[in-house]
């Protein structure tokens, strides 16, 4: 056995060791490369929640190993196994070629807004005593409707906080410590907030690791403009305008992966600990709920003494609270035939329905679009680029006419363009786009000095014709920082992909390794 494969073994025993009690599968990848290393990895449970492997130590260190040894830019590990079984341990190179994109990182994840600006200096609003009486009165009315007493779990000790703390790498908020000191979880009381249910501390601690690993969000490389320009929630500026982030800690649960949280991170007009809306159904990014858990819980109070709530006769009865209509904010998103009329002060995205009429736009009504972050015409040609300069644009796509990018130049917010154009385009006002990073030209027919992406150290996805992509690899002139790219209506052959820095190499493999002897005894010598 060579010294590679004793690491292998090392490295998967070190992993079993590690498992949850009960388990009796696991998948684990572990993507390594110049953008780091990322694991995505699940413990199956029988009747749990699946556990995530998190973290596995050792896991870059011999994903390097590997690379260096079979000369790969980086590389993708995968263990699968089965208790009371074998495991079987994969490598491959860390580029990846599918299609017509080749992705030369697969682990890279794309700096979200406001993920690493500065936070909030305010004060928490929420307070524990008020919090705790809003819940206790909170069920005692619920209970007169309802003709029961609710039924609460045992509530949590000190010492079962501070160590979920620990876990967590958080503080919880005061009112939400006080509320774990009282209940530590929902017991029998079903929809104990908001319809939902309360956690335990010890479920926090998993559904946390849960979003933290399992559901980081990815770029999508093919189309940027849903995913990399997340919607603000209201009210503006109070929340982190990313789609995830390790501040904000779940506290309920509906059971299809939606929760509230409480926000430990918050933007500069937020507050520590208010109450965010996030998970599966949140496609647009984080819903801001309120201030602070004790301010969500006299809401709920306040909604139960003025009768907004309907009593369900299913058995066993359960009380859902309605909704004032003042509560549900704004569309952010418009789409149509063409431009609004009136654009909305919160408007935050505009789509032109595919098969309209193919007159030019003039962007001039966008103007009255403060906060508007995406605008998407499809191949209609946009008229008077400029209206867009005062404002927050983060994705484009649109035709250009014969003033082309010029009014552009010097935008501090534009990210990701997608352009049509049949007029010669001159590339140079890329050059004054700093936030630039996703581009597609494979819509322009006539593009002047491709040799000017060579000079985008930013710009990490580029899609052009295969004719584009000859002339620019004829010039040397490839983005230095390049992370994908995609050859527009041909599938990428292996020459091309290769050019573009694509590795193909044949996959390491360890199969066949005792998982339940080397967890128990250490190492075997043959590995059986």
């Amino acid at each position: 056995m060579d010294r590679l494969e004793q690491d292998v073994r090392e490295f998967v025993a070190r992993l079993v060791r590690g498992a949850p009690e009960g388990w009796t599968d696991l998948e684990l990848t572990v993507k390594a490369g110049p953008a780091g290393t990322e694991h995505d990895g699940w413990w199956a449970v029988p009747g749990r929640v699946p556990r995530p492997t998190g973290a596995v130590a050792g896991a870059e260190a011999l994903a390097a190993a590997i690379a260096a040894g079979r000369g790969w830019r980086g590389a993708r590990l995968a263990v699968r196994g089965r208790r009371g079984g074998t495991f079987d341990f994969g490598a491959e190179p860390g580029t990846v070629r599918s299609g017509n994109t080749v992705v030369l990182d697969p682990g890279y994840v794309h700096p979200l807004p406001d993920e690493r600006a500065p936070g909030s200096a305010l004060p928490p609003a929420g307070d524990a005593a008020r919090a705790v009486a809003a819940l206790r009165a909170f069920l005692r009315g619920r209970a007169e409707l309802l003709g029961e007493a609710e039924q609460l779990a045992p509530p949590a000790t000190p010492e079962q906080l501070a160590e979920a703390e620990r876990r967590l790498g958080h503080r919880l908020p005061d009112d939400l410590r006080a509320l774990y000191l009282t209940t530590d979880g929902s017991g029998g009381t079903s929809g104990l907030i908001d319809g939902r249910e309360l956690l335990t501390l010890d479920e926090m601690v998993h559904a946390a690791e849960h979003l933290r690993y399992a559901g980081k969000f990815h770029f999508a490389w093919d189309e940027p403009g849903d995913a990399a320009v997340p919607f603000g929630p209201r009210p503006h500026g109070a929340v982190r305008r990313c789609h995830d982030h390790p501040g904000w800690v779940p506290f309920t649960t509906d059971g299809s992966g939606n929760h509230h949280a409480v926000d430990l991170a918050p933007a500069a007009a937020g507050r520590p600990g208010q109450v965010l809306d996030i998970g599966a159904d949140n496609y647009e990014g984080p819903l801001y709920v309120a201030d602070s858990v004790t301010s969500l819980l006299v809401h709920h109070l306040d909604l139960l003494e003025r009768g907004h709530y309907a009593l369900q006769d299913d058995w066993p009865p359960y009380l859902l609270l309605d909704r004032d209509p003042d509560e549900e904010p704004e569309e952010p998103e418009w789409s149509g035939a063409g431009l609004p009329a009136a654009p909305g002060p919160d408007l935050q995205s505009v789509r032109i329905t595919p098969g309209a009429p193919a007159a030019p736009l003039d962007l001039a009504p966008l103007a009255a679009a403060p906060r508007l972050r995406r605008l998407d015409l499809g191949a209609r040609t946009a008229r008077g680029l400029g209206t867009l300069r005062p404002l927050p644009v983060e994705f484009l796509r649109a035709g250009l006419d014969g003033a082309g990018l010029a009014p552009l130049a010097g935008h501090p917010h534009l990210g990701a363009l997608d352009l049509a154009c049949d007029v010669p385009l001159d590339l140079a006002p890329l050059r004054a786009l700093p936030a630039l990073w996703w581009l597609d030209l494979s819509r322009c027919a006539l593009v002047q000095d491709l040799g000017v992406l060579g000079e985008l150290a930013g710009l990490r996805y580029l899609a052009l014709t295969r004719e584009q992509w000859a002339e620019l690899l004829e010039r040397d002139a490839l983005p230095p920082g390049l992370v994908a790219a995609r050859s527009a209506g041909a599938e990428a052959t292996a020459q091309w992909a290769a050019r573009i820095g694509h590795q193909e190499g044949d996959s390491y493999r360890v199969d066949g390794i005792a998982a339940e002897g080397i967890a128990a005894e250490g190492i075997a010598a043959d590995g059986n």
